[in-house]
């Protein structure tokens, strides 16, 4: 596809206690399943990270905040910025169960004026598991000079299209949005990986 897949690696982890994008689910660290389901949908792949010295060992590129301290939407705004495509799949680090189905998916649902497409799960948008255009990238640098660092702070300045949770069912529906926060996260995600 003729899109990048960004994957935002840069947070604190204060909830988990160590990086989660290390944690292993059967044998295989959460940042390496979600590049394998990248590797099959894009042919370049952005992880964005302050700490690049645990990642050297991925296939992919390697870049940090631009405006650092600011949370995902600065990493957002380092993926746009460093991607040679105008669409770009955006995910956060800690979700093992996306799937190269969904991923491909969205992106598909792409169409001209539209600026961001966005799933909603029961009721929620999932803006770390979305797909921006490098349209935002001007919205997003007014939101971080004015002190709004929430991924959404944005969206009422773009196009957004809203893919309901019924289009994405033929693609794993909300297990794909599972995410780990918690060591009790961590628990049930290796439940849920043994039972399916």
């Amino acid at each position: 596809m003729r899109a990048s897949g960004v994957i935002l690696a840069g947070g604190k982890c204060s909830r988990f206690r160590s990086n989660k994008a290390l944690a292993e689910i059967a044998s295989q660290r959460l940042i390496d399943r979600i590049v394998s389901e990248f590797k099959a949908v894009f042919s370049k792949i952005i992880l964005v990270t302050n700490t690049p010295d645990e990642y050297r060992s991925l296939d992919v590129d390697l870049i940090s905040d631009i405006i650092p301290g600011r949370g995902p939407l600065s990493g957002i705004h380092a993926g746009l910025v460093s991607s040679p495509f105008d669409l770009n799949f955006v995910v956060a680090c800690d979700m093992p169960f996306i799937k190269r189905e969904l991923i491909a998916y969205l992106v598909r649902r792409a169409e001209p004026g539209d600026d961001v497409i966005v799933p909603v799960v029961e009721g929620y948008p999932e803006p770390l598991t979305a797909v921006y255009r490098k349209s935002c990238l001007g919205p997003i640098e007014n939101c971080l000079a004015a002190g709004k660092y929430q991924v959404k702070s944005f969206y009422p300045l773009v196009n957004v299209k809203y893919i309901p949770e019924e289009d994405l069912l033929a693609y794993g529906g909300k297990r794909n949005f599972f995410n780990i926060n918690t060591r009790d996260d961590y628990r049930l995600a290796m439940e849920m990986e043994q039972r399916s």
